[in-house]
């Protein structure tokens, strides 16, 4: 009776595993992808103190992309605004840092994010200069660096 019920819970513990895996394989698609070929843009990650430095060193803006891997909003300002090319081309004006808040929760709380999608530009200095909370379609996505980028 021991035996059968322990080839029924070990049965069990490989089945739930494997979903288990199968959730999290399927999860990281949604991802925006840290490797070349997802998007033209090239997005620091996690790392504000080298946005800070390449933005000084470049004399430009950082335009902080506050994401989080639950935020279907955030997911999607990835697949529909960033890629709009009218957005591609102001970007190129700015340093790009995209903040995974469940990785490096300190940004995050630096500047005082409370829900997602939020983006943030900073000067080189790292003085904010404009925030922007809640989903952006292209066009207010456009506006909004019309607006904050010099």
């Amino acid at each position: 009776m021991a035996r059968k019920r322990d080839k029924i819970i070990g049965t069990v513990f490989v089945v739930v595993l494997g979903m288990s895996c199968l959730y999290v394989m399927s999860e990281s698609e949604d991802r925006p992808q840290k490797t070349p070929g997802y998007s033209p843009l090239d997005w620091i990650w996690n790392d504000y103190e080298l946005a800070l430095d390449k933005a000084r060193t470049q004399n430009k803006y950082v335009l902080i992309d506050f994401w989080a891997e639950w935020c279907t909003e955030c997911k999607d300002m990835d697949k529909t605004g960033f890629q709009s090319p009218e957005v591609v081309q102001l970007l190129d004006r700015v340093v790009l840092l995209k903040v995974d808040t469940g990785v490096a929760p300190q940004v995050k709380a630096q500047f005082r994010v409370g829900g997602l999608p939020t983006i943030i530009v900073v000067n080189a200095a790292g003085e904010e200069v404009a925030r922007a909370v809640g989903y952006q379609d292209t066009e207010q996505l456009k506006a909004f660096l019309q607006e904050a980028i010099p």
